[in-house]
């Protein structure tokens, strides 16, 4: 079986045969700060009956580990669309500056200007993609604005919560909890953001929800990819009139996709635990800004009030951006290893992602996905390893890593937003110190209602 074959048709288009019995065609049509297709995306086959292909991202930090700057000037750029928009002032050398940063294979320092919103406006970023995502959008902004990310934990507690369905999605349901009103009242603006729209239903559908309980007076779409056929457009200009409303589309590339043919479903057995556990450090770090709320079956629980899940504002963003930086630098003093990985868990990107862009040189970031794609070894493909794991929170679901090579890293933190022992993810760990990464560090935020401690397990 062969992985990949790229047939470059010219500069605006590409075939891509994927595992043998699938091709993937691609034509860019839009593509307004000059992005190479080769640094936004590669391709890869999944397990998913709807689409049983995956455009992986290299920009975001999920399934492709990248250098932490990444996904953050990412972030700017969609901001910058926006800012087009607005009628703001965006400088063309600072978008060079931030293209060539993307793909310059170091992690430099990067510090635009916030781009000043002039009326109210609300961020949300998707989960569990675009967490980090939308929040880099929102921290490239300021004004008065707030941001929120949906979720798919299932959390009860004092906030309403609106309901929608991502339908292409292998986990299509998904929430929005909002803790306080005040910041889906009176907004100028409402802007979603994702790393990529096909048929742009699930944004419809949220607007559709939002427009019942919290109506907005326009919208805007920002997402890296935007792939929606004539038919799809049409169907947004057909919402928009029945709902009165503005939508306006942005991305960083927008073109059209065909396919042909079907990849195989390949299943991935669950690691099964072996004898004798690795050595695994934990740390508790403290950020202060702590939610408690409630589990279906009744138990309290807290999380970290700074991700965006409950809402935020540029004063929170700021403060976690701070204490990011502290705890980088913290970190940096327990380092041992040269070659680093930094692992997100879940919906949790954004602040690992921050805190990693202090933790100095040799460090790369990525997350856990739920997203089951075929890890392949073959040249272009985008996914060449795989351990899968069950989520330490939710046993029934289960949580993929993809990219970690054998003998690459030497050391790897995992961030995890509520406390894991890591005797619960026993299978996770092994599966780390087999491909050769001796030094593993579990970092962790929030305990529920135990206590903390910095301790070992050796």
């Amino acid at each position: 079986m062969r992985g990949m074959t790229i047939q470059a048709l010219s500069t605006k288009e590409k075939n891509y045969k994927i595992l043998d019995n699938l091709m993937v065609g691609i034509r860019m049509e839009e593509n307004p700060y000059s992005l190479t297709i080769d640094s936004i995306f590669s391709m890869a086959a999944r397990n998913n009956p709807k689409r049983s292909f995956l455009f992986v991202s290299k920009l975001i930090g999920k399934h492709i580990p990248v250098l932490p700057n990444v996904p953050l000037i990412t972030g700017f750029l969609l901001a910058s669309r926006l800012a087009e928009l607005w009628g703001l002032s965006v400088g063309k050398e600072t978008i060079r500056h931030a293209v060539a940063s993307l793909s310059a294979g170091v992690n430099n320092e990067f510090h635009p200007p916030s781009y000043s919103f002039p009326g109210k406006a609300l961020f949300i970023g998707f989960a569990e993609t675009a967490t980090a995502l939308g929040h880099a959008v929102f921290s490239s902004c300021t004004g008065n604005i707030n941001f929120l990310h949906t979720t798919r934990e299932n959390l009860e507690g004092n906030h309403d919560t609106i309901y929608f369905t991502e339908d292409h999605c292998h986990a299509p349901d998904q929430r929005c909890l909002i803790c306080q009103g005040s910041i889906m009242k009176d907004n100028d603006l409402l802007v979603l953001v994702d790393d990529e729209i096909t048929t742009g239903n699930t944004c419809l559908n949220i607007i559709e929800t939002l427009q019942q309980k919290y109506p907005q007076k326009r919208y805007v779409i920002l997402t890296i990819l935007d792939w929606r056929s004539d038919e799809a457009m049409a169907k947004y200009r057909q919402v928009e009139g029945v709902l009165g409303v503005k939508i306006d589309v942005l991305s960083l590339l927008k073109g059209r996709f065909w396919y042909q043919g079907e990849a195989p479903v390949i299943p991935q057995s669950p690691i099964a635990p072996e004898e004798g556990m690795p050595c695994v450090r934990s740390l508790y770090k403290e950020m202060g800004f702590q939610v408690a709320t409630v589990l279906p079956d009744g138990s309290k629980v807290s999380y970290l009030g700074y991700t965006g899940r409950f809402g935020v504002g540029v004063k929170e963003t700021k403060q976690a951006l701070l204490r990011a930086k502290e705890i980088g630098y913290e970190l940096l003093q327990v380092r041992k290893g040269k070659k680093t990985l930094c692992l997100g868990t879940g919906e949790f990107m954004y602040i690992p992602c921050l805190i990693a862009k202090y933790m100095g040189e040799g460090i790369m970031v990525q997350s856990t996905t739920r997203s089951p794609v075929h890890p392949y070894l073959g040249t272009d493909y985008a996914v060449k390893y795989a351990i899968n794991f069950e989520d330490p929170h939710n046993p029934d679901v289960k949580n993929y890593i993809y990219n970690i090579p054998p003998n690459y890293y030497d050391e790897v933190f995992v961030f995890w937003e509520r406390k894991v022992v890591p005797e619960q993810v026993k299978p996770f760990v092994q599966a780390l110190h087999k491909l050769g990464i001796e030094n593993i560090v579990f970092v962790y935020f929030t305990d529920g209602a135990g206590g903390v401690s910095n301790r070992t397990n050796c």
